[in-house]
């Protein structure tokens, strides 16, 4: 009778056991959910560059961005999921290669900066391992679609100042961008909180003659899953 319990009790473990680790890569439970997302983030544009040559035009500047993302189980733990986000963010000009320039025995700028609006379309395809019914992790990545609604540039040299579109003909920068995202994030109960990064994957100049330059960026997002 000892012996008939004492199998039995450890079979039972044995069972509580696989089905937690089942559940770590394939949750019976899953199911679709809306999530909402705001983060911080560093913008950080790469050189502008001609024929392999790196010029350090602008410095890493900061941001926000906020909107929504639908999360879509498709197979186990494994999901989709689009989002809609609006940003905005701002880098500055590297002064120690603009300042070198003189006008009227001043210097040409003392400041400038780049100021831009827009939305977000990410795609990201994902897994999630769940720990337990309340953590999860997950690891994710994909494409994110970027349009711009408005980028000026904003020049101050002395008492003088002025702002001027830098997108179309004149500006030079294209409104849209395609980068590839990758992050990791974890889940506990309903607030999520991850870190991701994403590469530009498009040249953001217009009519560079050979110049290019692409825009990246580093991010820490907080959210909540309804």
């Amino acid at each position: 009778m000892k012996r008939i319990l004492f199998s039995s009790l450890i079979l039972g473990a044995v069972a509580v056991s696989a089905s937690a680790q089942d559940r770590i890569f394939n949750n019976p439970d899953n199911k679709a959910y809306l999530g909402l997302r705001v983060g911080a983030e560093v913008t950080c544009p790469g050189d502008l560059t001609y024929r392999g040559i790196g010029i350090d035009a602008y410095k890493n500047g900061g941001g926000i961005e906020f909107g929504a993302v639908y999360n879509a189980p498709i197979v186990a733990n494994f999901y989709v999921e689009p989002g809609l986000k609006l940003y905005y963010n701002t880098y500055s000009g590297n002064m120690d290669l603009f300042m070198e320039s003189e006008f009227d025995g001043d210097e040409l700028f003392d400041s400038m900066s780049v100021r831009k609006f827009g939305m977000r379309i990410p795609v990201m395809a994902g897994y999630h391992f769940d720990f337990t019914d309340n953590v999860k992790v997950s690891v994710f990545t994909g494409p994110e679609l970027e349009v711009g609604f408005s980028a000026k540039e904003h020049v101050k040299s002395g008492s003088y100042s002025f702002s001027e579109s830098i997108y179309g003909e004149e500006g030079g920068l294209n409104r849209v961008d395609l980068s590839w995202g990758f992050g990791a994030g974890v889940t506990v109960k309903k607030l999520y909180i991850g870190v991701s990064g994403t590469v530009g994957m498009l040249n953001m100049l217009s009519d560079g003659d050979g110049v290019k330059f692409h825009e990246n960026r580093a991010s820490i997002t907080l959210g909540y899953n309804f």
